[in-house]
């Protein structure tokens, strides 16, 4: 008896950015409806928990996966759903912790100007977790929840459809992405440099799972960098000092530049990138980029000024 082996479709570069186009604008439209709704069954406020879960669920994991049903596509392949070693997770994991603390560094100057220009900073969007119990909530949807969800849709789908432009333009062009996907110009330089590297992961160890457990650490790592400085130094002052973060974030630059010169990049130099700045160059000059910059330009606008 012959079996006849399903045939699927390749995701397309340009299918890609239009996903990025509705995963943005859904991330606007999700908590505006979700309000709605729940003011009108309660006067009690809406969680945070539940808006963060809502749009990453709907706004990004959900069009994921209509996206690669509605293309034909193969799902391991899209993915990116290979398995990782023990000691590929455990430098995973090391290197996105250790990132957290370069990421905040490349994010001073933007933070300046604004104060500059408006006077004050942006506001936190994040509360503190109070206790062990909201710690463990927040690792969870904070941490890791947006570490699957979001790796899925950018070093799963985005990263496959830009790996062919070679390696140096699908890190630049992974950067760029995720960082606009985040709307939030303050943190434009860290999202950038954490895509950037997120993609570098995922390049080396074939899979989105590297992404994962990195994405997680480096979420996990500033979650629990904030608990330790603004609770538990309540009852030991030492943790709060600016001793003890410039002592977190010394070790963490040296941590992250070893282990990130350690990988070996042998795969890659086969995969150079051909006329690197044009490809960076239309890879923002196409109609969906052109309207997620201008809704990104818009909202900074209305929020920070």
């Amino acid at each position: 008896m012959n079996v006849t082996e399903k045939r699927y479709n390749d995701i397309t570069f340009r299918g890609a950015r239009w996903l990025l186009l509705f995963v943005f604008y859904l991330q606007f439209l999700i908590p505006v409806l979700l309000k709605t709704k729940w003011s009108k069954y309660t006067q009690a406020p809406l969680p945070e928990f539940l808006t963060i879960l809502s749009i990453q669920l709907f706004a990004v994991f959900v069009p994921c996966l209509v996206f690669i049903y509605l293309n034909n596509a193969d799902f391991e392949k899209s993915f990116k759903l290979n398995t990782v070693t023990v000691p590929q997770g455990v430098m995973c994991a090391l290197i996105g912790g250790s990132a957290q603390s370069v990421a905040s560094a490349l994010n001073i100057p933007i933070l300046m100007i604004i104060r500059h220009k408006t006077g004050q900073l942006p506001d936190v969007t994040t509360a503190v977790p109070e206790n062990m119990r909201q710690l463990l909530v927040f690792l969870v949807l904070i941490a890791l929840i947006p570490a699957i969800f979001e790796e899925v849709l950018m070093r799963g789908i985005v990263l496959t459809t830009t790996q062919q432009k070679g390696y140096r333009a699908s890190l630049l062009i992974g950067g760029l992405y995720f960082a606009l996907l985040h709307n939030q110009i303050e943190s434009i330089m860290g999202h950038f440099f954490l895509g950037f590297v997120l993609c570098y992961i995922v390049w080396m160890t074939e899979s989105v799972l590297g992404g994962i457990i990195a994405h997680f650490s480096f979420n996990s790592s500033g979650i629990l960098l904030n608990y330790l400085t603004k609770v538990k130094a309540i009852g030991k002052p030492w943790l709060g000092s600016d001793a003890f973060y410039l002592m977190i974030t010394i070790l963490s630059f040296i941590l992250f530049f070893l282990l990130f010169g350690t990988i070996n990049r042998k795969r890659v130099r086969r995969n150079r990138s051909h006329k690197l700045m044009r490809q960076i160059i239309f890879s923002v000059l196409n109609l969906p980029i052109i309207l997620i910059v201008l809704g990104y330009i818009m909202f900074q606008l209305v929020r920070i000024f």
